[in-house]
């Protein structure tokens, strides 16, 4: 005979549910389930430090304290930094909220013993300019800055939402005047604390920012080094084979097919790969990787750009079902279905379309029970 399971767990059940419901409505599962995971596997109590500006609270309030009673029942646990003028009205208005529960500390070292007792530690510093109210949070475990603006991401000239900036490279993208001061802080924290994920974005997109692959704002970082080699001289082949099957989820059908290469773009690290053959219908773009601790800071991005410097014309194909298609959608010139492939082209002329889509369709597999693989 079974009982009744006890109402705390059917509550939690349902929470659970309720959650992963919420969830689905802001990404894919596999992105928010990878990023919960690697969140919640990190060192530090606190995984993040929110940095608002203080007229938000009284703007935006309601919004800031749903987004932080959700990550809390997620157990991730912010920390906020309250700074500049009006951040004592802030904190008064934030405190009046009531839920989640909020402790106000001295030091941002208190961080995470804070945390760990299940309150958000907030850093008031009315007194303190932005960036020395910054500085000062550096020595905790939080190795990500989401700064929260009513405008959002950081613009460029034209108005246009940022949602890459590189410090330590070119960008292809003026900043706007009215937010360069916003850019050069993130340089210099950049500079201070290299393996900070620093974004800006608005409290209505802060959880899509923080739960999904393209994000919701402007994300600031130094930049990759993308190397450039002929063929596969000077590559490890066994790391970017890994890099392969981690991102295609399936193992290769044989190595062998890596012989096949004619160039090779590589992130140093071996994060991101852009493997190209040379056909005689044109430049073959065979296989394009981002591993998955990468993904969502723009390497992806990085390495097209270092390919399109060099090949005007290129071609390629993917499963219908792959995800990534949405932003082959807007690089491409064009596409075309057949059966379970899309044929991708960008820089030929419509008569040798054709041939190159019969070129990719009839390739065979490169992985095991391909799905999603090129």
């Amino acid at each position: 005979m079974f009982r009744d399971p006890p109402r705390a767990i059917i509550t939690a059940m349902l929470l659970d549910k309720t959650i992963r419901l919420f969830l689905d409505g802001i990404g894919r599962r596999e992105e928010y389930e990878f990023y919960l995971e690697k969140f919640r596997s990190a060192g530090g109590r606190c995984f993040a430090l929110l940095v608002p500006e203080p007229r938000l609270i009284g703007e935006a309030g309601e919004m800031l304290a749903f987004d932080l009673h959700f990550l809390t029942r997620l157990e991730l646990m912010p920390a906020l930094l309250l700074a500049g003028p009006g951040a004592e009205e802030a904190w008064s208005r934030l405190e009046g909220h009531g839920e989640p529960p909020f402790r106000r500390v001295g030091d941002p070292a208190q961080f995470d013993a804070v945390a760990a007792e299940g309150l958000i530690p907030v850093f008031v510093r009315e007194e303190a300019g932005m960036e020395e109210a910054i500085g000062e949070t550096l020595t905790s475990s939080a190795t990500r800055i989401h700064f929260l603006r009513s405008a959002g991401g950081l613009r460029d000239a034209g108005g246009r939402e940022i949602l890459y900036l590189y410090t330590a490279r070119e960008n292809g993208v003026q900043v706007s005047e009215s937010d360069q001061p916003a850019a050069r802080t993130a340089t210099e924290l950049l500079e201070r604390r290299p393996d900070l994920h620093i974004s800006f974005t608005s409290p209505i997109h802060l959880l899509p920012e923080i739960f999904t692959v393209r994000g919701a704002g402007t994300v600031v970082r130094r930049g990759s080094v993308i190397v450039r080699h002929e063929g596969l001289e000077g590559v490890d082949r066994a790391r970017l084979a890994a890099l392969l099957e981690q991102s295609f989820g399936r193992p290769l059908r044989d190595p062998a097919i890596l012989d096949q290469c004619a160039e090779c773009y590589l992130e140093q690290d071996y994060r991101g790969a852009v493997v190209l053959e040379t056909l005689p219908e044109g430049c073959y773009l065979s296989k394009f990787a981002v591993g998955a601790e990468a993904r969502g800071e723009g390497i992806a991005q990085e390495l097209w750009r270092e390919v399109r410097r060099s090949h005007a014309a290129l071609f390629w194909r993917s499963h219908r079902g792959n995800p990534v298609n949405q932003w082959y959608d807007r690089l491409a010139d064009g596409r075309h279905a057949v059966e379970k492939w899309r044929v991708y082209w960008i820089g030929f002329d419509a008569e040798r379309i054709p041939g190159l889509i019969r070129r990719a369709t009839d390739r065979p597999p490169d992985f095991m029970e391909d799905t999603a693989a090129g």
